[in-house]
């Protein structure tokens, strides 16, 4: 073999070699990162994955989970609140993300809710209770073992008679049981027609809830809840949710 064909040989074999580590370092890639994705949800396959507590009506529609928590009239009637759970158990540290995006609210609380690591003190399945919580009552669910994050539209007198691009929102933390306060802040804002992307941190003691890559609020409980279920709550608000993703921080 000449010169110019070994040379030729040797760079084909180069070639070869750079592809293979290229198309093997991909797939490491691509499973390393699906080990870290404990959860996703696109709606494109309905609500196989979820049960509903409460609201007016909960649907699928154009790849998005509606949930109406807003019925007509006034007061406090059947169906001004909604618990969306999933029936998928998680534990550890979690990273959880979803967008939300309020289509209407009456009294225009603009109500974004979540329940993370949610459980029943004695042990029994929440899905085999559903029953005795139908209408999806707040005060249902503080007796149980979970975290509550809430995001809203500032309601105070002081401030609810400004314009909608002039309010802040009212976001807190809370451990149940006993619906503890942790922490609060009046910050950013949480308005209708808009679309929030939403994440929310457990990593040992810490956690932590940010929107649309802003911290919102942080705090460390000693004693952390460490398993359990989510949910995505509402109140007198009529909403959609989608891409919800639990990964591993």
């Amino acid at each position: 073999m000449n010169r110019k064909a070994t040379q030729l040989a040797a760079l084909a074999l180069v070639a070869v070699l750079t592809s293979l580590t290229s198309a093997f370092g991909q797939e490491a890639t691509t499973v390393a990162e699906d080990q870290q994705v404990l959860f996703f949800e696109d709606f494109s396959k309905g609500m196989d994955d979820w049960w509903v507590e409460g609201g007016v009506n909960t649907w699928v529609e154009d790849g998005r989970l509606h949930v109406n928590a807003d019925p007509e009239g006034e007061g406090r009637q059947p169906g001004y609140c909604a618990t969306v759970w999933c029936k998928q158990e998680f534990s550890g540290d979690l990273k959880v993300e979803f967008d939300a995006h309020v289509i209407s609210s009456s009294l225009d609380v603009n109500n974004i809710n979540f329940f993370l690591l949610y459980s029943d003190p004695e042990g029994t399945p929440l899905y085999d209770t559903r029953e005795s919580r139908a209408d999806g009552a707040y005060k249902l669910y503080h007796g149980m073992n979970g975290y509550i994050f809430t995001f809203l539209n500032d309601t105070r007198e002081e401030t609810k008679q400004l314009p909608a691009d002039q309010r802040v929102a009212r976001v807190r933390m809370r451990r149940c049981p006993g619906f503890k306060l942790l922490t609060e802040t009046y910050d950013y804002h949480c308005r209708q027609a808009v679309t929030y992307h939403v994440e929310i941190l457990r990593q040992g003691t810490h956690l932590s809830f940010s929107v649309d890559g802003n911290m919102l609020l942080e705090h460390e409980d000693p004693e952390p809840h460490t398993s359990g279920l989510i949910g995505l709550r509402t109140y007198r608000t009529y909403l959609w949710w989608d891409n919800i993703k639990v990964t591993r921080p």
